[in-house]
Parts: C-alpha cells; structure tokens; sequence
C-alpha cells in the first residue's frame, strides 16, 4: 500500500501546482551575459529568478529554446522524486577529495601519458 500512498500524493501535488501555476505570473527573458553567452530564464512576478538556461551561442538559439520550453510546460508531466534513505555524507567526500589532491597536474600529466 506505500506505492498506492506515494501515487496519492504525487497526483495531490500535480493538482496543487496546477492550481497554482494558474495564479502564477511568470516571464521569460533572454539576454547575454559580459562572456558572450545568452541564456534564457524564467522570472516570476517578482522579478526573482526560477530557472536559468545553459549558454548558447546566439540570442536567437537561446530565444528559441525559451519558446520550446514554453511551449511545451503545458504538456510536461510532472513527478515527484524522491532523495535516497541515505545522507550523503558531505564531510567525508571533501576529505576524500583533500586526500586525492589532484592539485599536481603536472605530474597527474606525466603519469597519464596525455
């Protein structure tokens, strides 16, 4: 019967943000940013960012893409995902990475052959 729970509440939470995005006022923009790159994203009535695009190379590429997105939000489904049981245990991937010490590229160079 979990499943049956979790199916309860994923539908409950596409109702809720159906019913709320109905209320939402939202605006896409498209600019470039001082690299050259431009991006879209989406802003809410705030002005406050949502989501942000990868870079593309021209602001048509990247006006393009903001309308397939728009286009197409009205018909994405939308599923709830959830973390694994575990933590991730943030302490000991820094001291794992701290121990590796890949800072040496020279000699991580040498050793790869590339």
């Amino acid at each position: 019967m979990a499943t049956a729970t979790k199916k309860n509440q994923a539908r409950q939470a596409v109702r809720r943000a159906a019913a709320g995005s109905k209320s939402a006022a939202i605006e896409f923009l498209v600019f470039e940013d001082n690299g050259g790159d431009h991006y879209w994203a989406i802003l809410d009535s705030g002005g406050e960012s949502l989501a942000r695009s990868v870079p593309f190379a021209t602001y048509e590429a990247a006006a393009h893409a903001a309308h397939v997105v728009r286009d197409g939000a009205g018909s994405a489904q939308f599923q709830v995902r959830h973390a694994a049981d575990t933590p991730v245990d943030l302490v000991a991937r820094r001291e794992a990475a701290i121990a590796r010490d890949d800072s040496d590229a020279e000699s991580w160079l040498d050793e790869a052959g590339t």
